[in-house]
């Protein structure tokens, strides 16, 4: 046999005896297998906390600045059809559990900082507050979060938060999936850019003539703003992230900003293995889906462009500093400090109140940075 066609052979049988162990696997573990788990014994819990101290003490940030490189699903070379899998696989990694090594799914802790930070607004039960998500792709994390904090909104008597899903490029078909399953969720049809949003999902305190707006066919909800940005703010190169921070402080009373990745040596490990990890996880995720297997085990495509897209997400990410310094310039003040203890920082700039604060969401290395900016006259 020719080398070329054996090597085809011994790659097509490594394919098929790795489907084949997915599958056995499968029937192993059921659907429980990824389900939320009991807190480990103390001992164990005291054990793993050590460790994972030990290990961030030498999980050091990349030297040098932020990397603006390419991303596969930035391209327009790339098909839709890929890009819509990789959305697909990105929710999913959002909104289900590693078992072993992830206790809840990210989602869950992101809703928890958005819900505690909607908590410190002090007329957010009283007013009129629509939480915007912007470049929402196919809804993303979105859905599960806002049924994560209104459920723990109903359970303290507060009224619940409507959320609205935004996009440059919406995904009508998938959004309406989503919106036809909670009140609270719906999204703008019209497409949406960061930096100059349309008046629909502009705060009712933004200053301005609302009357000559209103008589040029402009008008706002009445709604309070609070802007989120799921996975998304590094993708603005400093320009355009400048002119997106610019327009929230301008026209919105508060934002998130939540990215699963940082830059440092631990994240962009994890990158590395996110190929592998596809390999195992994806007949689980969408074993029903037939391109989802064909970009994963016999065009290994999926796995590749996840890996790398993540790398290079993780180059991207802006430390808290750097994101205070895009503030500095879209407000015109000198640089300033900023209070940082542990993991969490605190800032103020101009009107505004910004703080940082880093969670541990993939055991040991996968951490989730929130970034959350509010009027400080909100603050309750």
């Amino acid at each position: 046999m020719p080398t070329s066609s054996r090597g085809l052979a011994v790659n097509f049988m490594f394919f098929v005896g790795l489907i084949s162990m997915t599958f056995l696997l499968k029937r192993v573990y059921n659907e429980s297998f990824f389900a939320a788990i009991d807190p480990l014994p103390p001992m164990l819990e005291t054990i793993k906390d050590t460790v994972t101290a030990l290990v961030d003490a030498v999980n050091v940030k990349v030297p040098g600045g932020r990397w603006q490189l390419f991303e596969f699903c930035d391209l327009r070379i790339v098909p839709e059809a890929v890009k819509h899998c990789a959305q697909n696989m990105l929710t999913a990694q959002w909104t289900k559990r590693l078992p072993l090594l992830q206790i809840r799914p990210p989602a869950a802790l992101a809703s928890d900082a958005i819900a505690s930070a909607l908590d410190s607004i002090k007329d957010a039960n009283q007013s009129d507050w629509t939480v915007i998500d912007f470049c929402s792709g196919a809804g993303g994390p979105v859905p599960l979060i806002e049924r994560l904090v209104n459920n723990r909104r109903r359970a303290s008597g507060k009224k619940p938060i409507t959320f609205r899903l935004s996009d440059i490029y919406p995904n009508l078909d998938a959004w309406m999936e989503h919106a036809a399953e909670s009140e609270h969720l719906s999204f703008v049809p019209q497409p949406v850019d960061a930096s100059n949003p349309p008046f629909s999902v502009i705060s009712v305190s933004t200053a301005g003539d609302k009357d000559a707006a209103f008589d040029e066919g402009y008008e706002s909800d009445g709604s309070k703003i609070f802007r989120l940005f799921c996975l998304a703010f590094h993708h603005f190169d400093d320009d355009m992230a400048q002119r997106v921070l610019k327009s929230t402080l301008q026209t919105s009373d508060a934002f998130a900003i939540i990215e699963l990745q940082d830059r440092r040596i631990g994240s962009l490990l994890i990158m590395i293995l996110e190929f592998w990890l596809l390999l195992f996880v994806t007949i689980f995720y969408f074993r029903h889906s037939s391109l989802h297997l064909l970009l994963t085990y016999a065009i290994p495509l999926l796995p590749v462009l996840h890996s790398w897209d993540g790398f290079v997400s993780c180059l991207r990410t802006r430390t808290f500093g750097e994101f205070l310094s895009l503030v500095e310039r879209v407000q015109g003040n000198p640089r300033g400090d900023y209070i940082s203890k542990g993991g969490d920082a605190v800032a103020a700039r101009g009107d505004w109140l910004f703080t940082y604060s880093r969670r541990l969401h993939t055991w040991p290395l996968g951490y989730m940075e929130v970034t959350f900016g509010r009027k400080i006259s909100t603050i309750e």
